[in-house]
């Protein structure tokens, strides 16, 4: 008798000194708590009107069953509809059988036959992902049991396309806002001009180009010598920490040579935060607008939307609150990249190029993080709030960074 159930399914699923003009002067010692503060009270406003339309998963069917010797076979039969077409219904399956066979087969839906799975003994199938599907015809569900004794637990949820790309739609128009507002309150609250804040997004659209470049050309050749010479383990950590030191080499250390050509960079804090918030509020702006319109693109139904409209139930399924997850990671980028700039350009202002690599550190520990989850396989396959959690330390110690840059900065 098999340990391991199978099962079988349909598919689915440059040079010279330059100098800028002058800003006017600002009393620096409450910059960073009026900052703080202005930002998250309207944030949090939106996260409580928000957030109790952010569960999209809706229970179709829950039942837990108890097998005992007395029945060598049992039979049950459930019936229900999806409340939307091109909807996609989610399985977790859990057999505690000590002994037996449980059988799950269910269809509808449009299709013959959605899923066939058998399995003996314990096993379990978690977020299983089938649609899209259509609400025309009900979805039949029939599950047997042979000589089975012990216990399992069957659920069905139903997972709403419309839903997750509204969800999606309104976490990239949370990241304009939030980019717009760190740029619009640094202005208000500095005077600086808005050509530092530009300039600082065009350091980082220049670091992240070279490093693209890069890394199209070097990547798979390091990455795959190190997995070969190393074995997987040494490759994940290795490999994470080249993907992190092309991000400190190339985003950082690109804000150093700009600072060495352009003195005005540093001239003071508020130009020198300012480069900071550039570079993270453009990003955050770019990376708001693709998500809108990957939505668009998805609803076009053209080729390849059905792929990215599948990575996206896959993340629904593993992540809570998944539209808050960008918002969340864009706040926490800007505050590591105005930190990480800011020690840059403090290092030139005051020649103590230790402060440089301060910042270079801080980025790298990021991408280390990040590039760990990504060549690890891990995204969207975890739930990507412990991402999140990982990178929030580098987030909190940015705040004191940049409040000590600002008291320490000579105008």
């Amino acid at each position: 008798m098999p340990d391991k159930p199978r099962s079988s399914t349909m598919g689915v699923g440059k040079s010279g000194n330059y100098s800028f003009g002058r800003t006017k002067a600002f009393p620096r010692n409450n910059v960073v708590a009026q900052f703080i503060g202005l930002f998250v009270v309207p944030l949090s406003l939106i996260l409580v009107f928000l957030t109790p339309h952010a569960l999209f998963g809706k229970t179709l069917l829950e039942f837990s069953g108890k097998e005992n010797p007395a029945k060598d076979t049992s039979l049950y039969e459930f019936i229900f509809t999806l409340s939307e077409n091109n909807n996609s219904i989610v399985l977790n399956l859990n057999s505690n059988l000590k002994q037996g066979r449980l059988t799950v087969w269910f269809g509808g839906g449009g299709y013959e036959v959605i899923g066939n799975y058998i399995g003996e003994n314990s096993f379990e199938y978690k977020n299983l992902i089938f649609g899209p599907l259509n609400n025309r015809e009900p979805i039949n569900v029939k599950i047997t049991t042979e000589n089975a004794i012990g216990d399992w637990h069957i659920i069905f949820t139903e997972l709403s396309r419309s839903k997750n790309l509204i969800s999606i739609f309104i976490a990239g128009i949370l990241v304009i806002i939030i980019s717009m507002f760190f740029i619009i309150k640094w202005k208000k609250l500095t005077g600086v001009s808005l050509k530092w804040i530009f300039l600082g997004g065009g350091v980082w659209l220049a670091g992240v180009v070279l490093k693209f470049l890069f890394a199209f050309a070097f990547n798979d050749p390091v990455l795959q010598g190190i997995k070969s010479i190393l074995g997987q383990t040494n490759y994940l950590s290795i490999g994470s920490i080249y993907i992190g030191l092309l991000t400190g080499v190339f985003e950082i250390g690109i804000t150093l040579v700009f600072a060495l050509f352009i003195k005005g960079m540093y001239e003071n804090y508020k130009r020198g935060i300012a480069i900071g918030i550039g570079a993270g509020t453009i990003e955050a702006l770019l990376i708001g607008l693709s998500q809108i319109s990957g939505v668009i693109y998805i609803m076009s139904g053209q080729t390849g939307s059905s792929t990215a409209m599948a990575a996206i139930a896959q993340s629904a399924v593993t992540t809570p609150l998944l539209w808050l997850i960008s918002p969340v990671e864009r706040i926490i980028a800007i505050l590591c990249h105005t930190s990480s700039r800011a020690l840059v350009l403090f290092a030139v202002a005051k020649k103590k190029y230790i402060y440089f690599w301060a910042g270079f550190l801080i980025m790298t520990a990021i991408d280390i993080i990040a590039g760990y989850f990504h060549i690890a396989g891990l995204v969207n396959k975890i739930n990507m709030w412990w991402i999140e959690l990982a990178l929030l330390p580098f987030a909190l110690i940015s705040i004191p960074i940049i409040k000590w840059c600002i008291k320490n900065w000579t105008e």
